[in-house]
């Protein structure tokens, strides 16, 4: 019996139409029986099997040729003598072993909880100064390989020993903490930008004109160097200044991705450099554009496209609207960046 099913020792084809013809005459009726054919038979192999059955008195012949469907309901290869190359048997086991690490992975990470991505002993960093209102300070903010950022960096912001020197530094460093065990920059951003408290003000970055906060102006300005165009766009970020920058550093870079920006776009020399250790730091490139990757804070200025006209342009009151600052048309003020009216008196 088992020499008839499908496997090793398999009888071939003209050997079960003989079995079916020595029984047939002990029958009234014909044999529910399929003769398995290879899959290299030919039609002339086939029209041979009908044949011999009809001369054996065999009244019904079923025949099926291997891999003559899609899908059969039994199969083995048994019988082929195709060899698989060593190469592919390694790159099938890489894919498998490959799959079943990363399976583990994925589930050892979910069971030990957040692991915290520490920065590089040298790093390249963005250093930025910025006043708010009157209140001078730098920020710096470290990258890892990958260009993302992982820390921020508060310094000269206040006396030593004030208050407010010390809720900036507490902040960054929940800030770094944060990035650091996986936290996106982008739910950061939604968190602290536009934040409303002392001390606030103009600014002297045309990018962010006018900032509620500290924290509303760093996050911003994390946003429109680290995060995406889109993201960018959603939250108001992406002004006319930002754009420019970046079709500018485009530019320079011939035409290359500015999904991540990494100038500052104030116009104004800055001090970004890659940092060695913790202060070691070294100078840019001389001479010819920056590149896209660069650590710099002078990207090539664009104009923009509005601009005031005039230095007496009266200020007014902040925009209750938006936080923007208002300027006098008349007898009114209007907000130049929402448009924003108080109406006329």
């Amino acid at each position: 019996m088992f020499d008839v099913a499908v496997g090793e020792r398999a009888i071939s084809h003209m050997g079960h139409i003989k079995m079916m013809g020595a029984t047939q005459p002990f029958l009234s009726g014909a044999i529910s029986k399929t003769v398995n054919m290879p899959k290299t038979a030919t039609v002339e192999d086939i029209a041979e099997a009908y044949t011999e059955a009809w001369r054996l008195g065999v009244k019904a012949l079923a025949i099926y040729r291997d891999g003559s469907k899609t899908a059969q309901a039994l199969r083995t290869d048994a019988q082929d003598d195709e060899v698989v190359a060593q190469e592919q048997v390694d790159e099938i086991v890489a894919k498998a072993v490959g799959k079943a690490v990363a399976e583990a992975e994925t589930r050892l990470r979910a069971e030990l909880g957040p692991q915290r991505r520490r920065m590089p002993r040298e790093r390249q960093s963005i250093t930025h100064k910025f006043s708010i209102g009157g209140h001078e300070g730098y920020i710096t903010a470290g990258k890892y390989e990958d260009g993302s950022v992982g820390e921020i960096f508060l310094t000269d912001i206040g006396k030593e020993g004030s208050a407010v020197r010390g809720m900036m530094n507490s902040f960054a460093t929940s800030v770094s903490i944060a990035l650091q065990y996986g936290v996106p920059l982008e739910t950061l951003v939604r968190k602290f930008a536009y934040m409303r408290f002392e001390p606030e003000g103009i600014t002297t970055n045309p990018e962010i004109p006018f900032a509620k906060s500290m924290p509303d102006y760093f996050m911003r300005w994390l946003a429109s160097r680290f995060l995406d165009a889109d993201i960018q766009e959603e939250l108001g970020i992406r002004t006319d200044a930002v754009r420019n920058r970046q079709n500018a550093q485009d530019v320079a870079a011939g035409g290359g991705d500015t999904a991540r920006p990494v100038g500052s776009g104030n116009g104004a020399a800055g001090t970004g450099t890659p940092v060695t250790g913790a202060a070691g730091t070294v100078a840019p490139p001389a001479g010819g554009q920056p590149a896209l990757n660069a650590s710099t804070d002078t990207p090539p200025v664009v104009p923009a496209r509005v601009q005031a006209k005039g230095p007496d342009i009266e200020l007014g009151p902040v925009c209750g609207d938006c936080g923007g600052m208002m300027q006098r048309t008349g007898a009114c003020y209007t907000c130049s960046s929402c448009g924003n009216n108080t109406g006329c008196g």
